[in-house]
C-alpha cells in the first residue's frame, strides 16, 4: 500500500508588529519556525477541556482563575 502524504492546512494569523516581533524572538530562542511553534501550541490547546481553554483565553475573571486552576489540578490527568 502506498504511503499517503499528510495534508497540511494553512491558517492565517493577524498580529501586531510588536506581537510578531515577540513571537519571532520566542521562536528564535527555541530554534523553531513560527509555523512549528504555533502548530504545537494549537495541538496542545485543543486537548484542553472547556474550562482549561477558558482560563488560557482569559475568559475567566482574574479573581476566579486560581480557584478554577486548583480544581482542574485536583481532577488529575484526563
Amino acid at each position: 500500500m502506498a504511503k499517503q502524504k499528510r495534508r497540511l492546512n494553512i491558517v492565517s494569523v493577524e498580529l501586531s508588529p510588536q506581537g510578531k516581533a515577540e513571537l519571532g524572538k520566542a521562536c528564535a530562542d527555541r530554534g523553531m519556525t513560527i509555523k512549528a511553534l504555533l502548530g504545537r501550541l494549537l495541538d496542545w490547546f485543543v486537548t484542553l477541556d472547556r474550562t482549561e481553554q477558558a482560563i488560557v483565553l482569559g475568559q475567566v475573571e482574574a479573581r476566579h482563575v486560581r480557584t478554577l486552576a486548583d480544581l482542574v489540578g485536583r481532577r488529575g490527568p484526563k
